[in-house]
């Protein structure tokens, strides 16, 4: 049986590695993310990040919680709480598919868990 939240992925928080072999390198990022339905909405930094970063890691973020969680920023916030940058392979587009995975990774937490996030 499934339960029906309002609100998800409520308090928890995520790491998320993205490493991709692309022949004679990689592309890498890892971003920690906390959700907490019981502060500020919208998405906030709690850390510093290198500005060639920041973009994609919004992007990213904006789009996986549109789509996963579609109400969940106007209510509730996200902080991204650390930011792991390789200084050989880390890209904006590695921070941007990083960002997709952490959202990933909380609705599969949901699910794994037996709750599921109601989007009406």
């Amino acid at each position: 049986m499934t339960n029906q939240h309002s609100k998800a992925p409520l308090q928890i928080e995520h790491l998320a590695w993205f490493s991709q072999h692309l022949g004679g390198r990689f592309r890498t990022a890892g971003l920690r993310i906390q959700f907490h339905d019981n502060q500020e909405a919208g998405i906030h930094w709690r850390v510093a990040c290198p500005e060639e970063y920041q973009a994609a890691i919004l992007q990213g973020l904006h789009e996986a919680m549109s789509s996963i969680f579609p109400q969940y920023l106007a209510s509730s916030g996200g902080w991204i709480t650390e930011v792991l940058v390789d200084e050989i392979s880390s890209s904006p587009d590695a921070f941007y598919r990083a960002a997709l995975l952490v959202v990933a990774q909380a609705k599969a937490l949901l699910e794994l868990s037996g709750c599921a996030y109601n989007t009406v």
